[in-house]
């Protein structure tokens, strides 16, 4: 019974053996560097990044570092090959390709490096943007402290992803119209695409049918 329970365990295990092999050296042999954010904050540079299921297996600096600008600037130390479950990493930026240092590339940020408060310059005017999210969902409100009464106006349709954001700046209720100070009716949409790891939105939106362009800093 015995000899047949190995009989038949062999092949299975000799396959993960194998699995495994060969995912070491693919980690060995791949050169890709890419900086790493855990779930707790912390950011660090690695290198040969194999996704293995659950699983990301990579070369990696020891030390862990508090921003993102001070992981890029480190000096290159001896790296240690580790295993991580992926419940544990915010994101992977590829910095450049093969033995590339720092370079910027396909950036893959979660919600919270998109949303956060940022000044505006919409066509020439000054205003404030606030993007929040709960639950889920994604909210936010914009002024434009010399329009109107300056008064804070809640953005409808607001939607963020694949690095780009979509809302609707409008007043269409006597209610707005009053609150807000405007002196007609409107409905502007904006459109914007994330830059410099979310800090920095630029795009355009659109005022009775012609585009103007916008920008957000946080």
């Amino acid at each position: 019974m015995k000899r047949r329970i190995f009989t038949i365990l062999l092949p299975v295990l000799g396959g993960m053996a194998l699995a495994l092999v060969i995912v070491l050296i693919m980690t060995v042999s791949a050169r890709q560097n890419v900086l790493v954010k855990d779930t707790a904050g912390n950011f660090y540079r690695a290198r040969s990044l194999i996704i293995a299921g659950p699983v990301v297996i990579y070369s990696r600096d020891p030390a862990n570092h508090a921003t993102r600008k001070a992981a890029l600037d480190s000096a290159t130390e001896e790296r240690k090959l580790s295993a991580v479950s992926m419940k544990g990493i915010a994101f992977i930026e590829i910095v450049g390709g093969p033995d590339e240092g720092t370079g910027l590339a396909a950036w893959q940020p979660g919600l919270r490096d998109y949303i956060g408060d940022y000044v505006v310059n919409a066509a020439g005017n000054h205003g404030y943007l606030s993007l929040r999210a709960s639950g889920g969902a994604v909210y936010g409100s914009i002024r434009f402290p010399g329009w109107g009464r300056g008064a804070t106006e809640y953005l409808k349709g607001v939607r963020i992803g694949g690095g780009k954001i979509y809302f609707i700046r409008s007043v269409t209720t006597p209610q707005e119209l009053k609150r807000v100070g405007a002196n007609a009716y409107f409905t502007q949409q904006y459109y914007g695409e994330y830059f410099q790891s979310g800090s920095l939105i630029k795009g355009y939106y659109t005022v009775q049918g012609q585009r103007k362009q916008w920008e957000a800093r946080k």
